[in-house]
């Protein structure tokens, strides 16, 4: 394993960005695995990421942009990693762990929403939430960044590494897909209601 060293005054500084950042960071993470558990080990590897490979970071940049784009690269890998696992667990039949009369359980899965699909639960219509599942994780972010947090497009560019142009188009495809996902449902609705 190859090692790493920061100097003293590096090391001082990433601390202070560390403790300065490291809420937004774990807001961000929860907002995006909408688990406790994950959101802590997604923020702690990404600050040990960024500890690492804190030498490379340009300081004329935002620290924040650059340690969300780690936290969200490792959520992503988290998904894909976790998508290709395949999990059969019984719910109603305990293991046994060994011969030994302690039985192994499992806890169903945590069907509540997470905190963003609570909020947007509270705030959008039913039209609306499911016009966002149908949109990809990369649209979902794009368009809480720009329409519920009102992130300026600029900062979203820095986010994603991308020109403001490129967020621009995909935020009006992302939300061109909304619209259409909205209109077929209310179609479908008013079809449903004629035939009544």
């Amino acid at each position: 394993m190859a090692t790493f060293e920061v100097s003293q005054p590096m090391e001082s500084e990433f601390q202070s960005l560390m403790e300065r950042s490291y809420k937004k960071v774990f807001n961000l993470a929860y907002r995006l695995s909408g688990n406790r558990n994950d959101a802590e080990d997604l923020t702690q590897e990404a600050f040990y990421r960024a500890y690492r490979k804190f030498d490379t970071f340009q300081g004329d940049r935002p620290f924040e942009n650059w340690i969300f784009r780690i936290v969200t690269r490792l959520f992503l890998d988290m998904k894909r990693a976790r998508g290709r696992r395949v999990q059969t667990v019984s719910t109603d039949a305990p293991l046994r762990a060994d011969g030994y009369d302690d039985t192994v359980s499992f806890e169903a899965p945590d069907d509540r929403p997470t905190p963003v699909q609570a909020l947007l639960g509270e705030a959008l219509s039913e039209e609306m939430e499911h016009g966002l599942k149908h949109l990809t994780d990369e649209q979902r972010e794009l368009v809480w960044l720009a329409d519920v947090e009102g992130v300026p497009y600029n900062e979203i560019a820095e986010k994603f590494q991308t020109p403001v142009g490129t967020i621009r188009s995909r935020l009006h495809r992302a939300h061109k897909q909304l619209r259409r996902v909205i209109e077929q449902i209310r179609n479908k609705n008013h079809a449903c209601e004629g035939m009544a």
